[in-house]
């Protein structure tokens, strides 16, 4: 498929070379000012689809790009990487509140192609005073499994953006809304687009496997925590050696004691997140471990999206995840620049009721109650099957036909077996 000239341009301002196959149809489809929901993995270049698209319109209308992200260092960091290359881009958050003016004046004068801000800024009176008689021609919803994910918990913005977009119609037109996510298992993918108020959207799905990223479990069921912390400390010398590495922790607690036992043997190396350290400390270690004074992180879900370390090559989930969302997220921040890395899942069945515990301290639906103890089920039935693990993990996600990968811990321990036999 030929590409036109104003895509061409949009390239050029992005440093792309050339596009990928996978990425050309929903540029397009965006452009064509249709309603779109794209499925792919981490590093598949969804971000290019729609700045490709943002742009292309900033050229030739003159018109503006609203992007929803979920996180402030996600949001900072797209916005640096756009301004690097003297792109017009800029972002509202809560730490920039004294250039929020002038901010809004350049997007009324038509001075940016881009504008960043998170679901909870959408909300803001400001922002819609703002945009009242300028609303923008696309808004892209980054990590839209946010949308269920969050929205029903602690972010309830989420829940609300379908109604702020459908508020920013002009009198000739609504936003095109478009969706970008990794993981949407089929049945949440029609209702992020409802919640959204997307009209008919054009779906592009790609494969959701990493075979540069090899899955690992081990069964860690009746062990004491001084076994995890061993097995852990084998892993990272075994397969962390020669690059970044995190560690998932289920909760505070376990990141504490995880933390104090590598920072034993780490020392000066190790760094810290969880939602419940100050901000500003939090913040330092982030950016400590994503430009490399430290080269081991130690995390609850705090800590994960927007981490663009392309040299990670291992993660660790100390516990079984809460959900195959959340497990194949965190994996994929490992090989971003698709080298191979491993991803290790300690487990036990103990991990369950552990995990049951802090889900039931979320303050869910009964309906949303119901969904979230099934993702969890699911994840630990994954984790005690003998099946491939990467096929298993993007068939929940919603890939037909998957294939097995022939190098996880299961698919090895097969392998074997048919050898012996």
């Amino acid at each position: 498929m030929k590409t036109s000239l104003s895509i061409q341009y949009a390239q050029m301002q992005l440093g792309i070379v050339s596009l990928r196959k996978h990425q050309i149809k929903p540029i397009q489809s965006i452009l064509d000012h249709r309603d779109t929901l794209v499925i792919a993995p981490t590093s598949s270049g969804k971000s290019a689809i729609y700045q490709i698209a943002a742009l292309t319109m900033a050229e030739e209308k003159g018109q503006w790009t609203l992007v929803v992200e979920p996180t402030l260092s996600l949001i900072s960091d797209q916005v640096q990487k756009l301004k690097n290359r003297k792109i017009p881009a800029a972002y509202i958050t809560s730490l920039n509140h004294a250039e929020h003016r002038r901010i809004y004046h350049d997007l009324s004068r038509g001075k940016l192609s881009l504008l960043y801000m998170t679901p909870e800024k959408v909300a803001t009176v400001d922002f819609q005073i703002a945009t009242r008689d300028n609303p923008p021609w696309l808004v892209v919803v980054d990590e839209a499994h946010c949308v269920l994910d969050w929205g029903s918990t602690f972010r309830p913005a989420y829940l609300e953006l379908g109604r702020r977009i459908s508020w920013m119609a002009s009198q000739s037109h609504r936003p095109v809304i478009a969706a970008f996510t990794a993981t949407a298992p089929s049945q949440e993918r029609e209702e992020i687009t409802q919640s959204l108020g997307m009209t008919k959207p054009c779906l592009f799905t790609m494969s959701l496997r990493r075979d540069n990223i090899i899955l690992l479990k081990e069964d860690c069921t009746g062990c004491d925590i001084k076994y995890r912390l061993k097995r852990l400390k084998h892993y990272i010398r075994k397969y962390g050696s020669t690059g970044q590495v995190v560690v998932y922790c289920s909760s505070k607690k376990y990141a504490d004691l995880v933390f104090n036992y590598l920072d034993d043997r780490f020392p000066d190396k190790i760094a810290k997140c969880h939602a419940y350290m100050d901000p500003n400390r939090r913040q330092r270690n982030e950016l400590d471990f994503i430009y490399g004074s430290k080269r081991i992180m130690v995390a609850t879900t705090a800590f994960g999206m927007g981490v663009d370390a392309a040299a990670m090559r291992l993660v660790v989930h100390f516990q079984l995840p809460l959900s195959v969302v959340d497990y194949y997220q965190q994996v994929g921040r490992a090989g971003r620049d698709g080298q191979k890395s491993h991803a290790v899942l300690l487990y036990g069945e103990e991990d369950i009721p552990l995990n049951q515990y802090i889900l039931r301290s979320e303050q869910y639906s009964k309906s949303t109650r119901s969904w979230v103890d099934r993702r969890l089920k699911e994840m630990a039935e994954i984790a005690a099957s003998d099946d491939c693990i990467m096929r298993q993990v993007v068939a929940a996600l919603g890939e037909e036909d998957p294939v097995n990968c022939n190098h996880c811990t299961n698919c090895q321990k097969a392998r074997r077996c048919s050898h012996e036999d």
